[in-house]
């Protein structure tokens, strides 16, 4: 499904004062339906890997592939269409603070130009997933860290994507709520929606028991199917 195909980013001295390489010669793949954690320590190429896969940055060399399309290499239309089949989850949530929970996630679907009845329809359907149907007319403020990570999960599976990109989405979150997380993400990827989850967080790794890709350095150190977080 997901090809990350030798690639490397450099990002030049005169915006770093130092030449600095973030991936070096990464290679890895994501099957359609995987739960897969990529680790390793800040400043270990995370964050960097999954904006050149949503296109915000372009590798120095190498590519990566979706469905075998090179996205660095596609229309602007191509590349809009492939960015809805991917959702993405941040540490620090993302909402928008004057708009309640359903306007935050309704948001989403007027940007892209959806109908009133689309709207009505599906965004009622996410806040019934995530389990925030009481909490629909409550503003993030009012809300608890996992209640607004649930939210920006919701605002992610709007459009129905193939695939959730998690950058630190417990990041924030006590134990309880981290588990509430994790928990909704584990049965989205039962229903078959690809789990990308990056985090620096050993007990979150450890409790998965699923595979996982080690970053050090912006290398690729170890891949393993049941993997636990090894630095």
């Amino acid at each position: 499904m997901i090809f990350f195909n030798n690639l490397t980013k450099i990002y030049p001295a005169y915006l770093t004062k130092k030449e600095k390489v973030v991936l070096d010669d990464v290679s890895f793949k994501v099957e359609k339906g995987e739960f897969i954690s990529i680790v390793g320590r800040s400043g270990a190429g995370k964050t960097t890997l999954f904006q050149i896969l949503l296109g915000e940055e372009k590798p120095t060399s190498g590519n990566v592939l979706f469905d075998q399309k090179n996205i660095h290499k596609i229309s602007a239309r191509e590349a809009c269409q492939l960015r809805r089949r991917m959702g993405t989850v941040f540490q620090d949530y993302k909402l928008l603070p004057s708009k309640t929970v359903y306007e935050n996630i309704a948001y989403a679907l007027e940007v892209t130009g959806s109908s009133d009845e689309d709207i009505e329809k599906y965004v009622p359907e996410v806040l019934d997933t995530v389990e925030l149907v009481e909490q629909a007319m409550h503003f993030p403020h009012q809300l608890s860290g996992g209640e607004r990570q649930r939210t920006a999960i919701a605002r992610a599976l709007i459009h129905k994507p193939d695939v959730i990109l998690a950058d630190e989405p417990t990041g924030n979150l006590d134990p309880y709520n981290t588990r509430e997380v994790l928990d909704l993400l584990l049965n989205l990827n039962e229903s078959g929606t690809t789990i990308i989850l990056s985090t620096h967080d050993k007990e979150v790794v450890n409790s998965l028991g699923r595979r996982v890709v080690t970053l050090k350095g912006g290398k690729v150190v170890s891949d393993s199917k049941k993997g636990r977080f090894i630095l």
